[in-house]
């Protein structure tokens, strides 16, 4: 646990700085969102760079930025290329990024675009949305309208998105990189999302285990439930055995709900 919020701990040490990692499709200001962040040119805005990073002093925090390569439209296809962006992106802020900005324009979210977000932030495992904040773009298109009224009339697949982040989300102007008040308001969300996970930064390979443990245990928990009623010798009733992780990380079998706590 690396807790990037603290300036300073008990030895009056610097603490590590905040890591951020900027993520989401190609020309939707992904870039610019590291430099309003950064207040300075630190990102290439033209397009087609690869992922770099960027340090720098922000709102009074020491903040490490990634921008990622943007990824593409194909809805259906993940390009080995944007795997191996993807990975780099990660090993650029080892040992992982404290929070993801996933940047989505103040535009329509069409199902496609939900498609194509799905398939890539699926690279990074379910753990990932634990991470995940929803920066949106072109912040001078909202006007008199505020971000909720925005999510609940722009359809079921910005919906969609805003309950795998938790509905944490941010509004940010590029425009106006000098309005550091915006700024301020994502740094302390982002301190926030960081406090509420613990102080932990995502890491691939750690949920990844988390993933093969669970496999794991449900496949044991299901053959130990058969040879229990095998037996037995019971079958009446006729027995099914159907197995489920439920939102809340427990195994429902039969509409039991049994607790597994990993302890790796």
């Amino acid at each position: 646990m690396d807790n990037g919020n603290a300036k300073h701990n008990g030895t009056d040490q610097v603490a590590p700085p905040l890591r951020l990692l900027i993520v989401g499709q190609k020309r939707t200001g992904k870039s610019s969102v590291g430099n309003t962040i950064l207040c300075k040119e630190a990102f290439n805005t033209w397009g087609g760079a690869d992922s770099a990073v960027a340090h720098g002093e922000s709102e009074g925090r020491q903040l490490m930025v990634v921008d990622a390569c943007g990824w593409g439209t194909n809805e259906n296809l993940v390009h080995k290329q944007e795997k191996l962006e993807i990975f780099n992106a990660l090993s650029l802020c080892e040992p992982g990024p404290h929070i993801l900005l996933l940047v989505i324009p103040l535009l329509h979210f069409s199902h496609s675009e939900k498609a194509a977000l799905q398939k890539r932030m699926e690279i990074l495992t379910e753990g990932v949305w634990r991470h995940t904040m929803v920066v949106f773009t072109l912040g001078d298109r909202l006007r008199d309208c505020s971000i909720q009224d925005h999510i609940q009339t722009t359809g079921k697949d910005l919906q969609w998105l805003m309950e795998k982040c938790r509905y944490r989300c941010h509004v940010l102007n590029n425009k106006t990189p000098q309005d550091r008040q915006q700024v301020s308001g994502l740094l302390d969300r982002a301190e926030d999302m960081l406090m509420e996970n613990g102080g932990w930064h995502f890491s691939l390979h750690m949920y990844s285990r988390l993933e093969e443990e669970w496999s794991r245990r449900e496949m044991e928990m299901k053959e130990k439930i058969l040879e229990r009623h095998d037996g037995a010798g019971k079958t009446s009733r006729g027995l099914a055995v159907i197995s489920y992780r439920n939102q809340k990380g427990g195994l429902r079998l039969n509409d039991t709900l049994m607790k597994l706590v990993y302890h790796g």
